[in-house]
């Protein structure tokens, strides 16, 4: 199977989607809304109550304190991410949350495409003439073979055999996938082997990323996919017009 077909968040059909959120509201679960972009401490967290199948909505209650509640969420009436976790894999989403008077509810539209995801996989994104990735490790730059939500792999000339040794730690780094740049906060050298198929950049290197911040991992990770779902569509678009 192409690897690029393997997402380390899978979109989820329907009936799962169903499953999913009636387990949540059993189990009294917690939804995470925040909006695009937002710093980590401005998250909000809302019990989930019930679930309207028909208009495929959750009701949620507002999980603050007494003086947070009565000046409501600040992320009300608002395009909003949301995340609810399950053990060891979460759904992720996007939504509208909108605040209800009579009830003292608010309310997230589930009718767009659910990610579900679980703890982190190998699955790796590589590198094309449509998916440029670049690391900048101090003031240098490299083409990047492929990244995943771990780590980043690339080659370079063997004037860095000794920079780039094994177990070397950088202090930060930055990575550009396509249009967007991460900051990671720190770079550990994890392997190096030999790259035959190129003389002027006979080293490989795969570094690792660590002391992420949760919500740069998520972005990533949901970049990650975007991207190899972009490039599946452009693999099915080749075939059709070939055929």
């Amino acid at each position: 199977m192409d690897a690029n077909k393997k997402f380390y968040f899978s979109e989820i059909p329907k009936d799962e989607r169903l499953s999913f959120l009636r387990r949540a509201v059993s189990d009294g679960l917690s939804v995470e809304v925040w909006q695009k972009g937002q710093d980590k401490d401005k998250v909000e967290k809302f019990k989930i109550k019930s679930l309207d199948e028909d208009n495929l909505e959750l009701s949620v209650d507002f999980d603050a304190s007494i003086i947070a509640k009565l000046a409501g969420s600040k992320n009300k009436e608002s395009e909003v991410l949301i995340k609810i976790t399950f053990k060891s894999v979460y759904l992720f989403s996007s939504s509208f949350l909108s605040f209800n008077s009579a009830s003292e509810l608010y309310s997230l539209k589930a009718d767009r495409p659910f990610y579900k995801s679980q703890q982190r996989t190998n699955y790796r994104l590589h590198a094309n003439s449509y998916i440029p990735i670049q690391i900048k490790i101090e003031e240098d730059v490299f083409d990047c073979n492929d990244i995943s939500a771990g780590g980043i792999s690339f080659n370079c000339s063997s004037e860095f055999k000794e920079k780039f040794a094994k177990e070397t730690i950088f202090a930060k780094a930055t990575v550009r996938l396509a249009s967007k740049r991460f900051e990671i906060p720190q770079l550990k050298i994890a392997a190096t082997w030999p790259n035959d198929s190129d003389s002027e950049k006979p080293l490989g290197i795969g570094a690792a990323f660590q002391n992420m911040d949760k919500d740069v991992e998520e972005d990533l990770v949901l970049s990650i996919n975007s991207e190899a779902r972009g490039e599946e569509l452009r693999k099915q678009a080749a075939m059709k017009k070939g055929t």
